[in-house]
């Protein structure tokens, strides 16, 4: 399993009910857990994790992981865990819709932590991509407005992936949940026209 561009992952306790996420680096197949504390993740020949890549998507798996202490000073955290994919379960979110760069600041609203700015970066069909300063979780329910031609739309969102820029900012990767009527074909015609230089 090769990722593309995935920094953070979530591992799953026993029960696949608690989750702990985890930062990630990936070279080819060579897969690099980062843990603060030894005892946030313990050798497993079966292991539930969730990758969030950038590219390919929110990745569900099975994984073998072998913890070792890390000695490398330019690295921050103590402990490392070498993990190796055993099963691909799903590929929750591919990118199959055609998207546009947009440098829009709109308020967000989030089921589970009220409102909050954030800055969208692209969008598409299928959903959209925002930085922000609030910590939000996977599965968190998003709702915001957003224009598009001459109509404004009340858009609802599923949180599926997250990057973490480590200086106080977190980018979001989410898939529409629902679209209003009309909302799909205004969305197209919106990404056409933006691709074509006609904003």
């Amino acid at each position: 399993m090769v990722l593309n561009n995935c920094t953070v992952c979530s591992v799953y306790e026993l029960d696949e009910t608690v989750q702990r996420r985890l930062r990630v680096k990936c070279d080819g197949e060579q897969i690099t857990l980062y843990m603060r504390r030894e005892n946030e993740l313990s050798d497993s020949e079966r292991v539930r994790i969730d990758f969030f890549d950038g590219q390919i998507g929110c990745v569900r798996t099975y994984c073998e992981v072998a913890v070792r202490r890390n000695y490398d000073p330019q690295v921050a955290e103590p402990w490392i865990a070498d993990c190796g994919v055993l099963k691909v379960m799903e590929i929750v979110q591919g990118r199959r819709h055609l998207r546009v760069k947009v440098e829009d600041e709109a308020v967000i609203t989030s089921f589970k932590r009220g409102e909050l700015k954030g800055d969208i970066q692209n969008i598409s069909e299928g959903g959209l991509y925002f930085i922000t300063k609030t910590r939000l979780c996977c599965d968190d329910t998003i709702e915001f407005g957003y224009t598009f031609v001459e109509t404004e739309y009340r858009l609802r969102a599923m949180v599926l992936r997250e990057e973490d820029f480590r200086d106080g900012r977190y980018g979001y990767g989410c898939q529409f949940t629902e679209l209003p009527k009309g909302a799909r074909r205004d969305i197209q015609q919106y990404i056409f026209r933006r691709q074509n230089g006609r904003t």
